[in-house]
């Protein structure tokens, strides 16, 4: 959330209109709105087809900016189809994370394809000019936590809110071996239980955070019992990976993210793990373990976990172009795209349709206790206008040309960015 409010304040500078909101909210602005630029965060075979079916119906541009663009199991087998020839078929521009990706997956890009690489917002803020806009967070969380370990769980296809049966139909067409992967998370929950009550008697204090599609429930039973053992999910990451003394992860993004801040990323997996069911990248951007007790000994030990000596990685540049003003590109990219467009303006939302976005927000609000509603909730945690009206002044802060950038609220989970 907190790189989309940015890359909202940096479009708006140049007189667009820009909505920032959950996925339901976009997606009745897709089918009510006309001639705009829909950005989409990602290709999903059998989902995606419908929403830019919609967009070009309307008369929409899509520029596709994925938010999983590097992360990838050894055969590539994700970013291939997040990528794939059907993407192209459909989307107007494409900008990628790294030349490593692009490398990958250039046999299926279309000779007329219309593509950069211009790197990512969301590790655009990771850079340090960016980490005080976090401070009243980190604040927030050290006055709770004190000196944790921060735990990062990504065991969602083992773990998943919704249960196995719905991991299978709804990810079982893109993973050829999904029920190896389930098997696998599975392994990964039993050794992350076993390793977090040894760091627990270490007198650490723990916080473990799951990813949004895991069933929280598992981790809250496990360790009810353990008072330095804490489960948080809420807001970005981004202060969590700031505020903590060591973080440990499987093989998940934030270990990316960890190293960007300038820390040393730990990986933890089962004895004998299978390497092709687990993401290759984070584990080359961590020290890695999958011995239970030689982690626990480096955990007790007195060095220094986050000295760091793999800044010049290579992956940093060939997959993340962590050089380039990521935000800046893609703002001037999009502003020059949408000059080329249409004359036209986007029309703002007439009575019945804001009328409409408010009652749907009610009834979202109110809904029954399901394992939908549960994700729902995980997922959008973090958005909110009280949210982004306190990341908004921070930007403002940071950048005197967000001054006249205003935010007006739609409902619970919508915001409409523009330039006063």
């Amino acid at each position: 959330m907190t790189y989309k409010t940015y890359l909202a304040h940096c479009l708006s500078t140049f007189g667009h209109k820009c909505y920032l909101g959950s996925k339901s909210d976009i997606s009745y602005l897709t089918r009510s709105l006309r001639d705009y630029i829909y950005l989409d965060k990602g290709f999903h075979k059998g989902v995606s087809e419908k929403i830019y079916e919609t967009v070009k119906k309307n008369n929409g541009t899509i520029i596709s900016l994925d938010e999983e663009g590097a992360v990838d199991f050894s055969d590539n087998s994700t970013l291939l189809g997040r990528y794939s020839p059907e993407l192209f078929k459909h989307v107007d521009y494409v900008f990628f994370w790294g030349r490593h990706q692009k490398s990958i997956i250039k046999k299926q890009i279309p000779e007329n394809s219309k593509n950069q690489i211009t790197g990512h917002p969301r590790f655009e803020l990771l850079k340090p000019k960016f980490h005080n806009i976090y401070d009243n967070e980190i604040n927030r969380i050290k006055n709770i936590y004190k000196n944790f370990v921060l735990i990062n769980t990504n065991m969602s296809f083992g773990n998943n809110i919704k249960g196995d049966s719905f991991v299978i139909s709804n990810y079982g067409s893109r993973f050829k071996n999904i029920t190896k992967i389930i098997k696998s998370d599975k392994d990964k929950l039993i050794a992350f239980k076993s390793l977090i009550k040894g760091i627990s008697k270490l007198k650490k204090n723990i916080v473990i955070r799951p990813h949004p599609e895991e069933d929280i429930s598992f981790y809250i039973d496990s360790f009810k019992d353990y008072s330095n053992i804490n489960v948080a999910y809420d807001g970005s990451v981004i202060p969590w990976l700031l505020s903590c003394d060591l973080m440990i992860h499987p093989d998940c993004t934030t270990a990316i993210e960890y190293l960007f801040i300038g820390k040393n990323p730990i990986s933890f997996l089962p004895e004998n793990f299978d390497s092709e069911l687990v993401t290759k990248l984070p584990l080359e951007a961590s020290t890695c373990f999958s011995n239970e007790l030689e982690i626990l000994k480096y955990i007790d030990s007195n060095k220094n976990h986050n000295d760091l000596k793999n800044m010049n990685h290579p992956l940093i540049e060939d997959y993340f172009s962590f050089s380039k003003p990521s935000t800046k590109l893609i703002s001037k990219e999009i502003n020059a795209i949408s000059l080329r467009k249409s004359p036209e303006i986007l029309k703002p939302l007439n009575i019945k349709q804001k009328l409409y976005l408010i009652l749907k927000s009610i009834r979202t609000s109110i809904s029954i206790n399901s394992a939908e509603s549960k994700l729902i909730r995980n997922k959008l945690k973090g958005l909110s206008y009280a949210s982004v009206i306190d990341f908004s002044s921070e930007f403002k802060n940071l950048d005197k040309k967000f001054e006249d950038i205003k935010i007006s609220k739609i409902n619970k989970t919508l915001f409409l960015f523009s330039n006063k």
